[in-house]
């Protein structure tokens, strides 16, 4: 009789009690899978950690003045500078949400090319229509957008002399992302955006450094902020994945709720395997006995019943990632404005393999050893 089959009769053996274990190990499995997608999609996907980004020292949200532009970008440690002006934005229905940014049209394609694809006619149309605009592809997608055609979004923080927040824009280009970044977003030119609103002109929200290759990303954080240190709009310099980070944080600290989650879920899960685990091998107590009166060593027990754990987690995994792949790929279009990102990635699920070893370890190491402890006269004895 091979181990296979030993441990596939042992776990036939009880198929409710087997059913549950699975079904719980499962359930961890799913929940850990489904909230690192969403804290992995709210960071937005790509990011680029050598990137910079120039901020208000005093809050992400309040507005810096666009002169200081010149100053940065003759920094001699910057490659590349641009600037921009945010604001979230709706299309046709106020639940329709989408972000717009209003670019340097000069400038920005070499603050985001290495993470976006934009065609080469589109950026020169962008650059000689003064109120084009380059789509995302997901939301041009969505929204059946083609070039040359007009819209009309309404913004949230951009508003014209009239008082209304409406601004029309003619699709000049459609842009795809690289790997898994965010496309749900349009470009405009920030001089037409400028130009028509009654508040806050002149002022943008971030600027985007590259330093140049070679270059300590701290060193050109330390120009920026001494630059301005002292004056009536102080910076603050970061990395592009420290402000996605600080910018999540405004709403909710999303990891630590996750980790809270997840972690609540597993010694859950970690207490119930391994009780029931030690319950099991106490049961079969008087058949691991005979195994050894039979001439079965010490260790081909101990890798019985660590097999047959590792088989219950090998199990419970495959439903959960089943599960998770399943609710992500009907999850990701509804929640695309908010989690613009959603994606079981393979990090995702390589992180959960080896977490499944981990725990199946931790949960069938303490009975195995306690099995094979036993002599096999005493084990014989029991009933």
């Amino acid at each position: 009789m091979s181990r296979f089959t030993l441990i596939r009769r042992t776990m036939a053996r009880k198929p409710m009690r087997s059913a549950l274990l699975i079904a719980s190990i499962a359930i961890a499995f799913f929940i850990h899978l489904i909230l690192t997608s969403f804290e992995h999609g709210f960071l937005g996907g790509e990011v680029d950690s050598e990137r910079l980004i120039v901020t208000n020292k005093v809050g992400d949200t309040l507005p810096l003045p666009i002169s200081y532009y010149d100053k940065i970008r003759v920094l001699p440690d910057v490659a590349v500078a641009t600037y921009m002006a945010r604001s979230r934005a709706t299309y046709r229905t106020p639940a329709n949400f989408l972000g717009l940014t209003a670019a340097e049209p000069g400038t920005f394609a070499g603050f985001i090319g290495d993470q976006y694809d934009i065609p080469a006619d589109a950026l020169s149309r962008f650059a000689q229509i003064r109120n084009g605009a380059i789509a995302g592809r997901s939301i041009a997608t969505q929204e059946g957008w083609v070039l040359g055609q007009k819209i009309t979004l309404n913004t949230s923080s951009f508003f014209k002399t009239d008082g209304s927040s409406d601004f029309e824009f003619e699709i000049v280009g459609i842009l795809d992302g690289k790997q898994s970044a965010d496309t749900h977003f349009v470009m405009a030119r920030y001089d037409y955006v400028n130009s028509e609103r009654s508040t806050d002109r002149n002022t943008i929200s971030s600027f985007g450094i590259v330093p140049k290759n070679g270059v300590r990303a701290d060193d050109v954080i330390k120009a920026i902020d001494t630059l301005f240190a002292n004056s009536a709009y102080e910076t603050r310099t970061r990395t592009e994945a420290e402000f996605m980070r600080a910018f999540i944080a405004q709403f909710a600290d999303i990891a630590t709720i996750v980790r809270l989650v997840i972690g609540v879920a597993f010694v859950t899960m970690l207490m119930i395997v391994a009780n029931t685990m030690f319950f099991a091998i106490r049961e079969r107590t008087r058949e691991i006995g005979v195994l050894k009166v039979l001439g079965f060593s010490r260790r081909f027990i101990l890798g019985n019943i660590l097999a047959e754990t590792f088989a219950l987690f090998a199990v419970g995994l495959s439903f959960g990632l089943g599960f998770a792949f399943t609710a992500v790929m009907f999850l990701c279009e509804p929640l695309r404005t908010i989690v613009p990102d959603l994606v079981l990635t393979p990090t995702i699920i390589l992180e959960a393999t080896g977490l499944a070893v981990l725990l199946a370890l931790a949960t069938g190491v303490a009975p195995a050893f306690n099995a094979i402890r036993v002599p096999p006269n005493a084990a014989l004895r029991e009933r």
